[in-house]
């Protein structure tokens, strides 16, 4: 389904680019003085749901100071109704001076919006107030002006620029009543009822409903002061649903709703959502609207508690999506969004304390923080929190709330680094223990892991604390349950902690199948007028048909579980996810191992040292631990990955090269990008190198003068040169050349094969992309082409081309100025083809050899450099390849993947207009 059309363009602003009231369309159609008392009246009329109206100001025609958003002027007011149903408004003013004098009147927002609902009252209902909530609505959210008239919930459809999307009248017509509310559940279960759960679907809710609910579901938390902890003594309803991870799982979230019904204040049916549904999953936007769609229908019976991933940095990182989700729904819109969702998450609270004394079960994402003694207090009295947790803490608040976002349980006694991170932390059975009876706990519910068991649930710590996961078969791959914890209110409220809690296991169908599902309607819709009394509402009688729905999902459940193992009976998915993670960490560590490996390659064990670009497997496995993490069983992975070689002289070892380079990062879609970068670099390289005499060029790379290039030396040259590469970048390039052009065991490689290496990498590149050098050798005559490629690959395969090269251009340079004049070049020319190995093939007359110096003369200078010879020659077999091009754009590559979420946080930085630019 096509989106639908957006609403107006923007509304013109005035110059002086005032605030609210800058924002008004001049609609004046009649101008009365009335001359007395130097007073003016105006008189204009409005017709029917005018979005907009004019400001004093501008009837005034004072020059008065530019208003601040969320300030007005009280004028008087009157309103006239005409018999053509519009509203005649006359404004009765001062004269200018005065008015310009009056000083204007700041308020807070909240103070604003009550004035603005005071002057409502004033002008009787007209439209042209409710235009002013919904600008304020519109500024205060940060919206762009386009969206001002879909935001408000209260609007009506016929609304001009108003296109409510499909299944949204209602919302629009009633606002969040439970038949509206009704009515969008059931109209995103038949949309998604085509989509595929792990590629998505377009966006099924208009971007102005989106934001207007999570504008008032941010007014509702703000309102009731943004609290950390929320203490609910009794728990309410007749149970409480607590529901795990979901993580954009859409299909658990509706199978969920199907087997315990829909939220119901008068049903007390009521749902507590324990973090983390963004990220990972494709439908986290759907889940979210249906979340917060019943939270504000029904504020009693549904609640939210933060997760650590209901935190803009993680959505925006490569552990998280939700960006990425919110930027292709909503196109043009997607930063909006996205920050709305921040502002949302902000005022989410952290942990929810239930039921009595003794009986109390404390409800959090991640566990229990380094300072179990200080938490409860901790949170009691915690400020408002940021759309971002920050890792970096600097005070004790926020150690609590990363903690208790991040944290997990472990098996031992006492605290210790989570397997997370380094800034994370681990709890053991004690820590819960003391922290139980300190604060007369009963419980710990959290969430935030698949439990090792697999079964969507899992007790520990003496069965004081249990793990809840409600995301079956996470990712497509894990083949776990979900579950949920049921809590009854009446046998918590008494203190029976034992009887009052009960896991339930589930495993959601896919989403096409949950989509055909019906929902009961919950009590208030069935209890209405407009709804036919066809179910009976008794407590046995909707106990029992929840245990229908029950069953039926049991059968459903057992057959879909059965299916997943049967597709994939090897585990091959699982295999691919565990890939995937080894992948993401060797490109953001390839050069730690890479020395790892380096530093103990297997043939430096030999009587003669000489690397050979393998290791045991037991030094890879070493080193993968050390560099990667423990967190990790390398056997396993390396059983996966196949790295072991099956055939001498390398039986049972690893080639770390050719490991290294299995994975890499590049960009998702091929350009012009990586082609013109690396030509101009590879350009200006070989151009500096052609002007250069050949001791010249030697001196600039080799500075110590003992025939070997370090990476130092290699910084140093390039840094000379100024070719615009960083030091990271030059590493890379050592690294390359290190692995292919050199065996020996040193910690650095022959210049010779540097410079040889580099000219092939330029070649290569020139060729692909037709530089300067690139066009002249495609100029050249067929049989200048055909001598020097073959005469090049001669000397090559003889594996001496580098040294042999070299020594001979020296040694004909007879005035050693690093340069060959036409006549050197043709005596060595003569040299070579003599000393090839089929000579009789490869004879040219001298009148060819110097017209073979002229076409070498590449910058026609008269002279040919060592560069000149080696662009002639083509050398074509110097083990590296394609490699150097490859390696320098996957270290850019590899910056921008490791730090894109600091980067992405800086560019929405500059961008303060939200223009995606």
């Amino acid at each position: 389904r096509p989106p639908a059309p957006m609403p107006c363009p923007p509304y013109p602003r005035t110059p002086d680019g005032g605030g609210l009231e800058a924002r008004a369309e001049m609609i004046t159609t009649a101008t009365q003085a009335n001359g007395t008392n130097g007073a003016t009246q105006m008189v204009y009329t409005a017709a029917p749901r005018t979005t907009v109206v004019q400001s004093a100001r501008q009837v005034s025609g004072a020059a008065a100071a530019p208003m601040l958003p969320g300030s007005c002027r009280t004028l008087p007011t009157t309103v006239m109704q005409q018999p053509n149903g519009t509203a005649t408004i006359v404004v009765k003013q001062v004269n200018s001076t005065a008015f310009a004098a009056a000083p204007a009147v700041v308020l807070p927002q909240g103070a604003a919006r009550q004035r603005m609902e005071r002057l409502s009252d004033q002008l009787e209902g007209c439209e042209e107030a409710e235009s002013l909530r919904r600008v304020d609505l519109a500024q205060r959210m940060g919206m762009p002006e386009e969206l001002v008239d879909e935001v408000d919930g209260h609007v009506s459809p016929s609304s001009p620029g108003v296109v409510p999307w499909p299944g949204e009248e209602p919302i629009f017509e009633e606002g969040f009543t439970p038949r509206a509310m009704l009515g969008l559940t059931n109209n995103i279960r038949k949309a998604c009822t085509h989509f595929d759960e792990n590629l998505g679907g377009p966006a099924i809710i208009s971007p102005g409903l989106l934001l207007s609910m999570l504008a008032k579901a941010e007014d509702m938390l703000v309102g009731k002061g943004s609290k950390a902890l929320i203490e609910m003594q009794p728990p309410p309803g007749e149970r409480v649903v607590i529901v795990g991870d979901l993580h954009g799982q859409l299909k658990d979230a509706l199978w969920i709703f199907y087997r315990y019904g829909l939220p119901s204040e008068a049903g007390g049916n009521c749902f507590l959502f324990n973090g983390d549904i963004a990220d990972r999953g494709r439908f986290a936007v759907e889940i979210y609207v249906l979340v917060i769609g019943w939270m504000l229908t029904f504020p009693g019976a549904v609640f939210i508690n933060r997760g650590n991933h209901e935190d803009v940095l993680v959505n925006t990182s490569r552990c998280g999506g939700f960006y990425e989700e919110c930027i292709q729904k909503y196109p043009g819109f997607g930063r909006q969004v996205f920050e709305a969702f921040g502002k949302f998450f902000a005022a989410l609270p952290l942990a929810f304390l239930l039921g009595p004394n003794r009986a109390k079960i404390l409800v959090v994402h991640g566990g229990l923080p380094r300072v179990p003694s200080q938490f409860i207090s901790t949170l009691k009295h915690m400020a408002p929190r940021g759309p971002t947790v920050p890792m970096r803490t600097t005070s004790l608040a926020e150690v609590v709330v990363k903690d208790c976002l991040w944290s997990d349980p472990k098996e031992t006694n006492g605290q210790e680094v989570s397997t997370r991170g380094s800034s994370l932390m681990a709890f053991g059975p004690d820590v819960t223990l003391n922290f139980c009876h300190q604060e007369l706990v009963g419980l710990i519910v959290r969430s935030h892991e698949v439990p090792p068991s697999g079964e969507g649930f899992a007790f520990m710590h003496q069965n004081r604390l249990c793990t809840v996961f409600s995301a079956s078969n996470y990712k497509g791959i894990e083949h776990n349950s979900g579950a949920v914890l049921l809590i009854t209110s009446a046998d918590l409220a008494m203190g029976n902690l034992a009887k009052s809690v009960r896991p339930e296991v589930y495993y959601a169908p896919a989403l096409s199948q949950v989509c055909e599902t019906e929902f009961e309607p919950p009590k208030e819709c069935l209890e209405s007028e407009l709804e036919p009394q066809f179910l009976p509402q008794t407590p046995s009688a909707r106990k029992l048909r929840e245990e229908t729905r029950r069953i039926s999902a049991a059968k459903v459940e057992a057959v879909t579980k059965l299916f997943i193992k049967s597709d994939d009976p090897d585990g091959e998915l699982i295999q691919d996810e565990v890939v995937q993670i080894v992948g993401e960490l060797v490109v953001a560590h390839k050069e730690e191992l890479w020395h790892g490996f380096w530093e103990k390659d297997l043939g430096l064990r030999h009587a003669t040292p000489a690397r050979c670009g393998f290791v045991t497997f037991e030094v890879w496995k070493d080193v993968c631990h050390t560099v990667l993490g423990p967190k990790v069983c390398w056997d396993s992975v390396g059983m996966v990955l196949n790295i072991a070689e099956k055939l001498p002289p390398h039986m049972g070892a690893v080639d770390y090269n050719r490991f290294l380079h299995r994975f890499h990062i590049n960009l998702r879609e091929e350009g012009c990008v990586r082609a013109t970068w690396m030509e101009a670099i590879l350009a200006l390289l070989v151009d500096k190198m052609l002007k250069m005499a050949v001791q010249e060029m030697l001196d600039l790379f080799d500075q110590d003068k003992n025939g070997r290039l370090s990476i130092a030396e290699l910084a140093e040259a390039f840094r000379q040169l100024d070719v615009g590469l960083s030091s990271a970048q030059v590493r890379a390039l050592f690294l390359t050349f290190a692995t292919h052009c050199d065996g020996c065991h040193e910690d650095d490689i022959e210049v010779e094969c540097f410079i040889s290496a580099l000219v092939v990498a330029a070649r290569e590149q020139s060729e692909q992309h037709q530089s300067k050098h690139a066009r002249a050798r495609s100029a050249w005559p067929r049989w200048a082409s055909r001598y020097l490629r073959h005469l090049g690959k001669d000397i090559w395969e003889q594996g001496k081309g580098e040294h042999q090269m070299l020594e001979l251009f020296k040694s004909f340079d007879a005035d050693n100025s690093g340069l060959l004049e036409p006549s050197e070049f043709v005596k060595i020319m003569s040299t070579l083809q003599a000393a090839c190995l089929h000579p009789g093939e490869l004879s040219l007359p001298e009148a060819a050899l110097q017209e073979l110096a002229r076409l070498a003369d590449f910058d026609s200078s008269g002279s040919v450099s060592y560069i000149e010879i080696l662009l002639a020659l083509q050398p074509t077999d110097t083990e590296l390849g394609g490699h150097v091009r490859f390696d320098l754009f996957e270290q850019i590559c590899s910056t921008v993947w490791c730090n894109k979420e600091a980067l992405l946080r800086a560019l929405h930085n500059l961008d303060p207009d939200k223009t995606m630019r």
